[in-house]
């Protein structure tokens, strides 16, 4: 209410000044009326700039096209919210879980824990919420592979870094000695970062500034809940509280 007085004040005072600036110059002019002139100029520029000070401290909107995007992706009944873990960083990586989400219903249709071949980081097992027990009963990549790659082919996976995720499917798939998988992926990292303005900004700070917060720490489901919960705010237009990322949320990102 306070802002919407401020501007209603500010646009009579300038209706009122600008009537007087817009006068027909008299014939022949005085100093004294041009020095009266030179100032009315002088306070409309003023209150102009106080007006664009004013509109500047609104509450922001959203990007139209963030939006429709995001619309687009959700209505699409083809796509698909994927998540990958693996043991480590770098080319030595194995698969420890893949998961995927149906957008239009949060239903996962497909979740699978896997058992590496090589050994693996307890950091990452700490990363993504796995316990060593849980890996020891877990099936072997080889005898999962073919329903991922059916459920996933000929569907748009929406992946938070998707060229990193498409990479560890890539090698997964050419270590199995099938070559590359016929993926079609699409990232949402980067246009979820713009449309709410937090250029460095991984997936758990976005989901606390929606008011969806991730548990600590996030496994593979509840990060693809987490991707779908940011797409859901970006085709609403809810932008969320402002906040400014810390050290810690710009180093989330790393990815297991």
């Amino acid at each position: 209410m306070d802002s919407l007085y401020h501007l209603t004040t500010l646009l009579h005072q300038i209706e009122q000044l600008s009537a007087t600036v817009l006068e027909p110059l008299p014939r022949p002019l005085s100093v004294a009326e041009v020095e009266h002139r030179l100032a009315h100029r002088q306070q409309l520029q003023a209150l102009l700039r106080e007006l664009e000070q004013a509109v500047n401290e609104l509450p922001a909107l959203p990007d139209p096209e963030g939006m429709a995007w995001a619309q687009a992706l959700l209505a699409l009944p083809t796509s698909l919210i994927l998540e990958v873990d693996t043991t480590r960083l770098g080319s030595a990586a194995e698969l420890l879980r893949l998961v995927l989400v149906r957008p239009s219903d949060g239903q996962t249709v497909f979740d699978q824990i896997l058992r590496p071949q090589q050994g693996y980081d307890q950091a990452s097992l700490t990363y993504n919420g796995l316990t060593p027990a849980q890996l020891e009963q877990a099936p072997a990549l080889s005898t999962v592979w073919p329903s991922f790659a059916q459920q996933a082919q000929g569907r748009l996976l929406v992946s938070w870094n998707w060229e990193w995720d498409q990479d560890q499917l890539r090698r997964a798939s050419r270590r199995l000695g099938l070559g590359a998988p016929v993926l079609l992926g699409i990232d949402l990292q980067e246009p979820a970062r713009t449309f709410f303005s937090q250029p460095y900004a991984g997936l758990p700070t976005l989901c606390r500034l929606i008011g969806a917060p991730l548990p600590q720490p996030a496994t593979a489901p509840d990060r693809a809940r987490g991707q779908l919960a940011v797409l859901s705010a970006m085709a609403e237009g809810r932008l969320g509280l402002e906040s400014e990322p810390t050290l810690e949320d710009m180093d989330e990102t790393q990815p297991f």
